[in-house]
């Protein structure tokens, strides 16, 4: 489970691997259940070309590494749709035009993003969760 804090580092992180200076605002998303405290999850909001282009959902219940997968997965899906970064893939496939594949080996490396080229599979980079 990730708290605030975690939503809020995690969402750092993964957009400053994007670049380091979009804005990022977050709005919880409370959990309407009354016999619970905690917030359902949260909605992250980078601020590409200074506006909310999209917003990224992520649960509470899941833990630090598939959060922050989460967030780079949706961020390149949508970021080389905005203006700036029109076209340009996300995370970057070393050597390729498409952008690697985000995941988390859930055997392997479980405290690790892996970013694959979505061609030969192989593993070209990966993020630990700070």
């Amino acid at each position: 489970m990730i708290t605030p804090e975690d939503a809020a580092a995690l969402a750092r992180q993964a957009v400053d691997l994007l670049a380091a200076d979009i804005d990022v605002e977050i709005d919880e998303q409370p959990n309407l259940d009354p016999y619970q405290r905690r917030p359902l999850g949260w909605i992250v909001w980078p601020l590409l070309d200074g506006q909310r282009a999209f917003g990224i959902h992520v649960e509470a219940k899941v833990d630090r590494e598939h959060a922050l997968a989460r967030m780079i997965d949706v961020l390149s899906e949508y970021s080389s749709e905005s203006a700036r970064f029109w076209g340009e893939p996300f995370p970057p496939c070393p050597g390729h035009a498409h952008p690697a594949i985000v995941g988390v080996d859930d055997e392997w490396a479980p405290t690790t993003v892996l970013l694959r080229c979505p061609r030969t599979k192989r593993r070209v980079g990966s993020v630990v969760p700070r």
